[in-house]
C-alpha cells in the first residue's frame, strides 16, 4: 500500500512537469521554462508586457508558447541589453505589428530590383579586413562583432563591405576616445544602435508603403535614393539634439539639502 500511494505521488508529480498535450502552459510550466518566478510573470502581466492568458476559470488560466517565447525575449532584452520595460513594451509592440500585407511584399520586391545596383553596390567587400586588424581592431574584437551579428566578414575572412568597414572605423573611433574595452564598453554594446535602427527600419518601411500604395517601383526607388541621405542628416541631428537635452536636464535641480 505504502509503495503504491508512492508511485501515485511520483506519477502525479510527473504529470505536473509535463505540458498538457494541447501546447497549452500552466503557470507553473512557464516558471519551469522561463526560469522567472511567478510573481515576475504576473508582475510582466500587469504592466502589459503579456498578451491576455485564455481562462478556465475563475482563479485559473492557461497560457500558451507566445507568452513562453514574450518571457525569453524579455528577459533577454533585460539581461543581454539592460533595456527598461518602456522601452522593451515598444520592441514588443512593434515586433507583433511588424507583418506586411501581399500587395506590400510584392511592392518591396519590385523596388529591390529597381534599386538592385544601389544595394548590391553597399553590400560588395570591398574593403580590406587588414585596414583596421589587428592595429586598431583586435581579432578578438572582430569576432565579437562578427557573433553580434553586426558585421559580416567574406572571402575566407579578408575583406568587409563598405558599411561593416564604417562599422569597425566608428568602433575604431570610440576607442580612441576613451569609450571602448578600457572603460567597460563591448563590440557587443553596438547591438543597442543596430537594435533601434532595424526597429527604425520596419516602422519607416511600414509608413511609406502606406503613403505609397499603388505607386510604381520606380516612384519608390526614386524617393528612397534621394530620402535616404536625408534622413541620414536628420537622425544625427536629432541624436545630438538628445544629447544635449540630456545633459542639460540631468542633474539641472540642485540636490536636497541634508537633514
Amino acid at each position: 500500500m505504502t509503495s503504491r500511494r508512492a508511485a501515485d505521488r511520483s506519477s502525479t508529480r510527473a504529470a505536473a512537469a509535463t505540458p498538457p498535450a494541447d501546447g497549452r502552459l500552466r503557470m507553473r510550466d512557464l516558471v519551469r521554462e522561463s526560469g522567472l518566478p511567478r510573481e515576475t510573470i504576473h508582475f510582466y502581466k500587469l504592466q502589459g508586457l503579456l498578451p491576455a492568458p485564455i481562462k478556465t476559470g475563475r482563479n485559473t488560466a492557461l497560457y500558451t508558447h507566445e507568452h513562453l517565447e514574450r518571457l525569453r525575449r524579455i528577459r533577454e532584452l533585460q539581461e543581454r541589453q539592460f533595456l527598461p520595460l518602456r522601452a522593451i513594451r515598444a520592441i514588443l509592440d512593434e515586433s507583433a505589428d511588424e507583418g506586411l500585407t501581399p500587395e506590400q511584399e510584392d511592392l518591396v520586391r519590385r523596388v529591390r530590383g529597381t534599386l538592385a545596383g544601389w544595394t548590391t553596390a553597399q553590400q560588395r567587400p570591398t574593403v580590406a579586413v587588414s585596414d583596421f586588424v589587428p592595429d586598431r581592431v583586435t581579432r578578438r574584437e572582430l569576432r565579437e562583432f562578427i557573433d553580434a551579428g553586426l558585421i559580416t566578414v567574406h572571402g575566407s575572412g579578408s575583406t568587409l563591405a563598405e558599411d561593416d568597414a564604417v562599422i569597425l572605423e566608428c568602433w575604431a573611433q570610440f576607442k580612441e576616445a576613451g569609450f571602448g574595452p578600457a572603460q567597460g564598453v563591448s563590440p557587443a554594446d553596438v547591438r543597442l544602435y543596430d537594435d533601434v535602427m532595424e526597429q527604425l527600419v520596419k516602422r519607416e518601411a511600414r509608413m511609406a508603403l502606406t503613403a505609397y500604395a499603388g505607386a510604381t517601383a520606380e516612384e519608390v526607388s526614386r524617393v528612397v535614393e534621394q530620402v535616404g541621405p536625408v534622413i541620414g542628416r536628420l537622425l544625427a541631428a536629432m541624436h545630438r539634439k538628445r544629447l544635449r537635452l540630456f545633459l542639460a536636464e540631468v542633474g539641472d535641480h540642485p540636490p536636497p539639502a541634508p537633514p
